[in-house]
């Protein structure tokens, strides 16, 4: 992966995100570019609970100082505003390049935050993930056993607006 080309990048987190799930009894499978907005779908063992994710992928997507806040950053495109449900995550990998190696962790992001945080005057369409909400999204593999499990405060989580970790921008038009 040291050429940097981003389809590598992209692979390694769906390819992780698929690892993290499939070592927790998690049924999981890439639909490798054939699903637009949806890049791993996973299913309960009884098949009765499922989740799309999208995987947005980055070397290193700490900030210490974005839109004045510190947090994680991903490029996410124009396609994730106002696109949103329950049962659509994103799962965040930040595979934290070091001189050593790599240290991926994964953030698990309700779509309903990056749906409201993207705004379609901007000329780049990144979310930023405030660290005050990284102990709500960090290596949150509990919420997805949860969800999966039928448990109502995954799926509260999923549908929640936490405004003291959150940033929300005004559309400026």
């Amino acid at each position: 992966m040291a050429t940097g080309k981003s389809q590598f990048i992209g692979a390694a987190g769906q390819f992780y995100l698929s690892y993290g799930l499939a070592v927790r009894e998690i049924n999981a499978s890439l639909t490798l570019d054939n699903a637009p907005s949806v890049d791993v779908l996973a299913s309960s063992p009884d098949g009765r609970h499922s989740l799309s994710f999208q995987v947005k992928t980055s070397r290193n997507a700490y900030r210490r100082n974005r839109y004045g806040s510190e947090g994680y950053e991903w490029d996410v495109g124009a396609s994730v505003i106002g696109k949103y449900r329950g049962s659509f995550w994103y799962a965040f990998v930040d595979l934290k390049e070091h001189d050593k190696g790599w240290n991926p962790r994964v953030f698990f992001v309700p779509s309903r935050w990056v749906a409201e945080f993207v705004k379609p005057d901007w000329s780049r369409f990144m979310y930023l993930l405030p660290i005050t909400a990284q102990d709500l999204t960090l290596e949150r593999w509990d919420l997805v056993k949860a969800y999966f499990a039928g448990d109502k405060v995954a799926s509260d989580w999923a549908n929640d607006w936490p405004e003291d970790k959150l940033i929300k921008w005004k559309a400026t038009s």
